[in-house]
Order: structure tokens, then C-alpha cells, then sequence
């Protein structure tokens, strides 16, 4: 049985509030598209937000693990013109 570090604990809790932080930074800008309704692509997210696309793909995984976002379509991005998955938030 594997245990995790006490050093792998104390470096999550530091962190943790930013990932909350960050994780309603990217609902609010779901939220505001989706009542615009439009849905977006990560790379539309993070290209918004001026942030890597390695800070917004988790924080969708976030929010789509906690029911707040949903799958809109399969659509081409607005910024890398490929086929992607868009994303808008879960009304229900």
C-alpha cells in the first residue's frame, strides 16, 4: 500500500485554495459566455484569460467532475481552427 508524502500533503494544502480560485475564474467565464449562449473550447478559454492551455484543461476536468460544466458540441475552435470539444455550463 502506497502512502503519500507528508511533504506531497503540505505542498497540496498550500496550493489548494488557487485551484479553487482558479477553478471559479474559469466557471465565471463559462457562465458569461454561456448567457450570452455561446459555448467555448479550452484553447478559447485560455486564450481569453491569457493563460496556458495547461492551467485551463484541468480546471474544465474540475468543473465537468462536479457537474457544473457540460459538454456543448464538437466544433471547430475559434483559435486553432481543429475540431474540438466546447463546453458550457450545466444549467439543471
Amino acid at each position: 500500500m502506497s502512502q503519500v508524502a507528508d511533504t506531497s500533503l503540505m505542498a497540496y494544502q498550500k496550493i489548494q485554495p488557487q485551484l479553487a480560485n482558479r477553478r471559479a475564474e474559469v466557471y465565471l467565464v463559462l457562465h458569461e459566455a454561456s448567457a450570452r449562449g455561446f459555448d467555448m473550447t479550452n484553447m478559447e478559454i485560455a486564450r481569453l484569460m491569457k493563460w496556458t492551455i495547461n492551467r485551463v484543461t484541468p480546471r474544465v476536468y474540475e468543473l465537468r467532475g462536479l457537474g457544473m460544466v457540460v459538454l456543448s458540441c464538437r466544433r471547430r475552435c475559434g483559435v486553432t481552427g481543429e475540431w474540438a470539444k466546447a463546453w458550457k455550463v450545466n444549467k439543471e
